[in-house]
């Protein structure tokens, strides 16, 4: 009876039905696997700052997660294709953010921006050296706000005031391991 069912339907409700049974399968799994994200409370500490490459976008803040992941293998490619040597992990600093919304430029940062043609939309700048609360998230991506919560809270808490475009970097992710579980992300608001 099931079969006779599923041949009835058309392609795009059985492609719906395959993708919707997949992700039901990977949440059962992750809330099988028993592992929970953690988020570590820093403090305030001073970041570096530094010369970085990177590209201006702006998505939905349902596909932004896929898009930043594609938008960083674009500009390592870039940066690859032109021979700049890299200096540091991948980051995103947020421009804007709201629930519908994510402005913000993926980054890499670099040695030296002398003598790079940059494409549409690419920006070659200095981000400073700051005062930031942190936030180290190590797991799974797609629950990093809680870290950003924990943020929120303490920004409020110590009546601080956010001086600059919040961010994150990328530590420890899909170019060193596979496994998710162990993932580390620096999520950072810099402050007066």
């Amino acid at each position: 009876m099931i079969n006779k069912f599923y041949k009835n339907l058309n392609y795009n409700i059985k492609e719906a039905v395959i993708v919707f049974s997949f992700m039901l399968l990977i949440i059962i799994a992750i809330s099988l696997s028993g592992f929970e994200s953690s988020n570590n409370y820093k403090g305030k500490q001073l970041h570096q700052g530094g010369l970085y490459i990177g590209k201006i976008l702006s998505s939905s803040s349902l596909s932004f997660d896929r898009n930043q992941k594609q938008e960083f293998i674009k500009l390592n490619n870039f940066i690859i294709d032109n021979n700049i040597s890299k200096n540091g992990f991948p980051f995103i600093i947020y421009t804007s953010k709201t629930e519908e919304v994510i402005q913000y430029i993926v980054a890499l940062p670099v040695e030296s921006c002398k003598n790079i043609k940059l494409p549409l939309k690419f920006v070659c700048n200095y981000f400073p050296k700051q005062d930031v609360l942190t936030v180290i998230h190590e797991g799974y991506l797609f629950d990093r706000n809680k870290a950003w919560h924990i943020l929120d809270s303490e920004i409020s808490k110590q009546n601080k005031k956010i001086f600059n475009a919040p961010f994150e970097i990328f530590w420890k992710g899909n170019e060193q391991s596979r496994d998710s579980t162990t993932w580390i992300t620096g999520v950072y608001y810099p402050i007066k």
